[in-house]
């Protein structure tokens, strides 16, 4: 005898509390994630150079904060890669779980390191170890949730579920801006005794609120279903290269555009208005605060957009854009006026970047790889993203600034580069949308959609 509709419907419910319940969970770590980074970037321009390395000269000292903060980034690919092996064997949950534990403590003892005047060479040498475990979770928290959100969602609402954790990183990017504006504004002597730390030790209500909300939440069926079936990988590293190999390159020259333009934007512009325009501090960070603000709602906009349109159309037409609007970002900056670059930044940073490339590669990513090594395959092509071009953008963008004599335009040509990469890479993978796929099947007739078995059953995850 069928169910009655109201088992059905009750069924439905409780499905949909689990795939909402699943979301919030993924996006509390990206919040973690990205306020972590916001604030140690924060802090080792206007902290960590006063009290952790103090015994070194003013630029001896900013640069060792700097490379402090750089330890992060090569940190990730390899937390990411050996914890994304056992999200591929032992399920995304507990990884997720472990992921976030590992942030919020790296985060957490950071704001109760004693000093170097406390403790002398043991102070810095503390503060690498907390950044090193704050990387070492982040390789595999986006990656993860990313995966996690694609294989819990419904097949017609992947992108706009998938694109929750990327916006939480905006989130993130608000709460610590907010944070340390707060605390900045206390005199000189209690913003370096005590004041900075606040911030840090606040990130425990979100570690404790992410901890309930993983702990119950559920394992994604499509994990459940290859573990059931027999399906997960041993060395799912080796079978994402082997089989997959072509796939994951093209996966990273996607992410060109958000890796090289975003970062020169967000990493590298607050040094050129001060620098090179003689404008306030605030005034890149004003920008980028507000960009922010606007990606919080452009990227869920642009996940939902993709589930309709397609993930292709819309990658494609940002990185396109990208390369058109290069220079005339740089144009809008170089008037000096802050409303101006206010606009430029909302521009290709908030839409361009964030909403329309950004927005839709956690489903197109996850989509683009079957289940027993979609964490792995997704973490390898992020990562490896995020430490050939993430973390040389602000250095490459003011080595290419300075050999232009100060001039930005062969960044400019950098940043459009980047986004024909991207537009191009995307170009030769397949679309993935479920609702895209389906339509093509019947306005061609069957399966006539031009993709193969194995592309529609990624997509069907």
């Amino acid at each position: 005898m069928p169910d009655s509709p109201v088992v059905e419907t009750a069924g439905q419910d409780l499905q949909r509390r689990a795939r909402r319940r699943n979301a919030m969970a993924a996006v509390v770590g990206s919040v973690l994630e990205w306020y972590d980074f916001f604030l140690f970037s924060t802090s080792a321009a206007l902290v960590f150079n006063k009290i952790y390395f103090s015994g070194e000269s003013e630029f001896a000292a900013t640069l060792a904060s700097f490379a402090t903060f750089a330890v992060g980034f090569a940190a990730r690919p390899v937390g990411g890669l050996i914890l994304a092996h056992f999200g591929d064997r032992w399920g995304r949950k507990p990884v997720l779980m472990v992921t976030l534990l590992m942030m919020g403590f790296g985060t957490l003892a950071i704001g109760v390191l004693p000093t170097y005047e406390q403790i002398g060479l043991w102070a810095p040498a503390l503060l690498v170890v907390c950044r090193i475990l704050q990387g070492l979770g982040v390789g595999a928290e986006l990656g993860g949730a990313y995966v996690w959100t694609t294989e819990s969602a419904e097949p017609g609402n992947r992108g706009y579920y998938a694109s929750l954790p990327g916006a939480g990183e905006f989130l993130g990017v608000l709460c610590a801006s907010g944070s340390m504006a707060v605390v900045s504004s206390l005199p000189q002597e209690q913003f370096l005794s005590w004041g900075w730390r606040l911030p840090y030790l606040a990130s425990l209500l979100v570690v404790i609120g992410g901890i309930v909300l993983r702990y119950t939440s559920e394992e994604s069926e499509s994990f459940k279903d290859a573990v059931a079936e027999g399906k997960t990988e041993k060395a799912p590293l080796v079978k994402a290269v082997r089989r997959h190999g072509r796939r994951i390159l093209l996966m990273i020259g996607a992410g060109c555009a958000t890796a090289i333009a975003s970062y020169s934007i967000q990493g590298y512009l607050p040094a050129y208005t001060t620098q090179q325009l003689g404008l306030p501090d605030n005034a890149a960070v004003i920008a980028i605060t507000v960009a922010s603000a606007v990606s919080l709602f452009g990227v869920p906009f642009c996940g939902w957009l993709c589930d309709r349109i397609g993930r292709r159309p819309l990658i494609i037409a940002g990185g396109l854009a990208v390369a058109v609007f290069a220079g005339p970002f740089w144009l809008l900056v170089g008037t000096e006026s802050t409303p101006l670059i206010v606009m430029a930044v909302i521009l290709v940073f908030a839409v361009l970047l964030n909403s329309m490339i950004f927005g839709p590669a956690g489903s197109f990513f996850s989509e683009l790889l079957p289940t027993e090594v979609r964490y792995t395959g997704l973490v390898l092509a992020r990562e490896t993203t995020a430490v050939l071009f993430s973390g040389t953008a602000p250095f490459i963008a003011t080595l290419l600034v300075h050999a232009g004599g100060g001039s930005p335009w062969l960044l400019a040509g950098y940043m459009a580069l980047s986004g024909i990469v991207t537009a191009v890479s995307v170009l030769l993978l397949p679309e993935t949308a479920p609702r895209v796929l389906r339509r093509k099947e019947l306005r061609d007739g069957g399966d006539g959609s031009g993709r193969t078995s194995a592309d529609i059953e990624y997509a069907e995850v």
